[in-house]
């Protein structure tokens, strides 16, 4: 959308908004996560347009790396990468509609749940590759494993279907020696055993997330031999507790609108802010559509400079206003960070999330994605 906009208003087309992606962040945390362990091999999760950065643009970026593959959600995603001429194979992690199928055969593989989705997939993608999802406890996705033999049974007899993967996922990664982790760790070491008796040898066996990457030490062979990082990649531990991660992005904006109001004066929707002393108030052109969060409202912080200024009011969908009183000096174009990639910074996406009581993840995937992208 920006290239199209810019051929038409010219080259001196500027938006107001834009995400800036640290390639040399990027670049680090893919090197830190693969230093871990030599005996895992990293895939990459880039669902959700890889975590609000941009799925086109860090598919590119880490299609050097030859991982074994990208791990997406949906068809969609996975035609996306296509589309853009990426060469690292794509696994499709999430549900698709039978109907989906019938279509040319696709180059992806496919995570499996289920009878009725090998039956769909064996109809119409008659030998594509599969890797069997177990569900080792977290009780979402995954085929139960009392019925794991049955579902082996049945790919080895009445299909053409290619057993490329075993996985799981981990509910509680972040806290290594807790009961249900435990659980899970050895109900997928169940899960290999299963398929080893059945004469089955998955390429790929993988369970551990980025906290299972971080926090949890392998024993033996149960962790399989790669990993699915998502949130780390991208510079932020789930657990909050690694410090060699580095964030990736930062959302940046500009100064609109400058004005005075006096004591009594409110501002915005609802009047939630009221001054109490004549302020000077800026606008910025931005709100919860483009992903500043909504509670945000009087309680959130951006950065111009070395200095904070309130976000004042409640955010609006296309407008958030600051309080720029303690700037000396301000003028329309300032730059303004809204999000910032230093991770001591109180408007850091981690210091925001808690401000919020919230996670990371959703302040991340609610960026809008027509938000121009730019790796610096």
């Amino acid at each position: 959308m920006m290239s199209r906009l810019s051929e038409i208003l010219g080259h001196n087309y500027e938006p107001l908004n834009r995400i800036e992606l640290s390639k040399t962040a990027l670049k680090n945390n893919f090197q830190y996560l693969r230093s871990l362990d030599h005996h895992l091999e990293i895939s990459p999760v880039l669902k959700s347009n890889a975590y609000g950065h941009g799925l086109a643009m860090v598919a590119k970026e880490l299609d050097h790396y030859r991982c074994p593959f990208f791990c997406v959600d949906s068809l969609y995603e996975a035609y996306e990468l296509s589309k853009n001429k990426i060469k690292t194979p794509i696994l499709i992690m999430g549900s698709i509609h039978p109907g989906s199928f019938q279509t040319k055969i696709l180059p992806y593989s496919f995570a499996v749940s289920s009878k009725e989705q090998l039956i769909a997939l064996n109809k119409y993608q008659p030998h594509a590759k599969i890797h069997l999802f177990v569900d080792t406890g977290m009780h979402r996705e995954g085929v139960p494993i009392d019925r794991l033999s049955d579902l082996i049974s049945f790919i080895k007899s009445k299909t053409g279907l290619t057993i490329e993967g075993l996985m799981s996922h981990l509910a509680m990664s972040e806290k290594p020696e807790n009961t249900y982790t435990r659980k899970q760790i050895d109900t997928f070491k169940k899960a290999l055993d299963i398929v080893d008796r059945n004469g089955i040898f998955p390429k790929w066996v993988h369970l551990a997330n980025s906290s299972g990457l971080l926090n949890i030490r392998q024993d033996g062979d149960s962790m399989g031999n790669l990993v699915r990082p998502g949130l780390s990649l991208f510079g932020i531990d789930p657990s909050g507790k690694n410090k060699v991660l580095k964030p990736v992005l930062r959302l940046i904006t500009h100064i609109t609108l400058i004005k005075e109001i006096r004591k009594g004066d409110c501002v915005g929707y609802g009047f939630s802010f009221r001054a109490k002393k004549t302020m000077k108030i800026a606008l910025l052109p931005l709100g919860y559509h483009d992903g500043v969060d909504l509670r945000l409202s009087n309680v959130g912080c951006v950065k111009i400079g070395e200095k904070y200024c309130p976000i004042i009011g409640k955010v609006s969908m296309n407008i958030t206003v600051i309080d720029v009183s303690n700037i000396k000096r301000i003028g329309l174009g300032q730059e303004v960070i809204v999000y910032s990639n230093t991770r001591t910074d109180k408007n850091s996406i981690e210091n925001t999330a808690r401000l919020i009581k919230t996670i990371p993840y959703e302040l991340l995937v609610h960026l809008n994605s027509s938000t121009r992208r730019v790796f610096v």
